[in-house]
């Protein structure tokens, strides 16, 4: 891996791969084929100065639960070489970056999960290095957390690359300028966010919510995804209303044909929103890992053509 400063998110569901490829990164675990490069240097032939530039967070992060996070990190400072003069003043530079300096003398194993997944994070950061690997780093984070370590991953990106793992798009799309999307362990998509939307965006999608009769609304809208041979709807009822997704072939605009349809029947359906939008990156990313469409009619619908230490 090698070029400017940036955060990287690596996305892709439960088992695809995410864990893996990055204890590979991290010079966990040999790769079957390939190679594995960082700023010239390569894992296999000169392993310790290439892991001696990254910084890796797991998911459930590797700490001695009977030391305190002060002894844990000069233990790690050590393991890094950081000179003896030199430990005191880089410890307490990651405790203030994690925001952990109040508990620097607590014992490790009587912390809240939260700080003991930023006292993990903190050990990644010590010796400053210029690959940052992060699996699930906002796990067991509060919201007002996770809200600072995405600010702290924005600054980081400034210094070093960052590869953040998660199956939760909303969670780091806002912090990473480049994404990388796995699926059973096979690269989907490599690209910006609008990169990836606009390869991927040959449709429009039309939210429609009623109220009333349903079954009739979904009936009428059912008609005219087979009429058009290429829409995909979803009902979601819920309650006193219920929501459709119509999906049709970008250029091909539905609003009007579907108020006129509804209209038709207004003494038992009320249409409440009718929404004409592109295809989010969620819509994509569900696309490309599940093998549904953008709307997925298998899922409901018919188809048609504060933490404490």
């Amino acid at each position: 891996m090698a070029g400017d400063h940036e955060a990287v998110a690596l996305l892709g569901q439960n088992g695809a791969g995410k864990s893996t490829t990055m204890r590979m990164l991290a010079g966990y675990l040999a790769p079957t084929s390939g190679s594995i490069r960082l700023d010239g240097l390569d894992m296999a032939e000169d392993p310790c100065k290439t892991k001696g530039r990254i910084g890796y967070l797991p998911e459930i992060p590797p700490l001695y639960p009977d030391c305190t996070v002060m002894e844990h990190l000069r233990f790690v400072c050590a393991l890094r070489n950081i000179p003896q003069r030199g430990i005191q003043r880089e410890c307490e530079r990651v405790c203030g970056l994690l925001n952990i300096t109040p508990v620097a003398g607590r014992i490790i194993g009587r912390l809240s999960k939260g700080y003991r997944q930023r006292v993990g994070f903190a050990a990644a950061l010590v010796g400053k290095p210029s690959l940052l690997i992060l699996d699930e780093p906002t796990v067991g984070l509060d919201p007002q957390q996770v809200i600072e370590i995405r600010r702290l991953i924005l600054e980081l990106a400034t210094q070093m690359t960052v590869l953040i793992s998660s199956h939760i798009l909303s969670e780091i799309a806002s912090v990473c300028t480049h994404l990388l999307i796995l699926h059973h362990g096979e690269l989907l998509a490599d690209g910006s966010a609008e990169e990836i939307t606009d390869r991927y965006r040959e449709h429009s999608l039309l939210d429609v919510a009623v109220r009333g009769d349903h079954a009739l609304a979904q009936a009428e809208l059912t008609r005219l995804v087979k009429g058009m041979g290429t829409l995909t709807v979803e009902a979601r009822p819920a309650q006193e209303e219920a929501r459709f997704l119509l999906r049709t072939p970008k250029g091909r605009e539905m609003a009007e044909t579907v108020f006129q349809a509804l209209a038709a029947h207004k003494e038992r359906v009320s249409l409440l929103s009718l929404t004409q939008r592109t295809p989010s990156l969620e819509d994509i990313f569900i696309d490309m890992t599940q093998g549904q469409p953008l709307v997925g009619a298998s899922r409901h619908g018919e188809e048609g053509g504060c933490d404490q230490p």
